[in-house]
């Protein structure tokens, strides 16, 4: 069983009532706030620059992120 990441965004409200968006990041599962001073374009610069774009699923052996050529947009399966 391997791990699916759900894509797009999700909206919260907090207790003061303010709205936060939340960016799933498809290479690595992890929720970004849309922030003032990030968002997720700046946290996909952070796995190219670090290289930790491409991992190795360890219940699938499927490549996730940029050198996954199951699909033309390196996204995971």
């Amino acid at each position: 069983m391997g791990v699916t990441f759900p894509s797009g965004s999700i909206t919260v409200r907090t207790a003061a009532d303010e709205v936060v968006i939340l960016h799933i990041c498809d290479v690595c599962g992890a929720v970004v706030a849309e922030a003032e001073d990030t968002d997720l374009a700046l946290h996909k610069r952070w796995h190219r620059m670090t290289g930790s774009g491409n991992w190795i699923d360890p219940s699938t052996g499927l490549l996730h992120g940029s050198g996954n050529t199951a699909s033309p947009d390196g996204s995971p399966r």
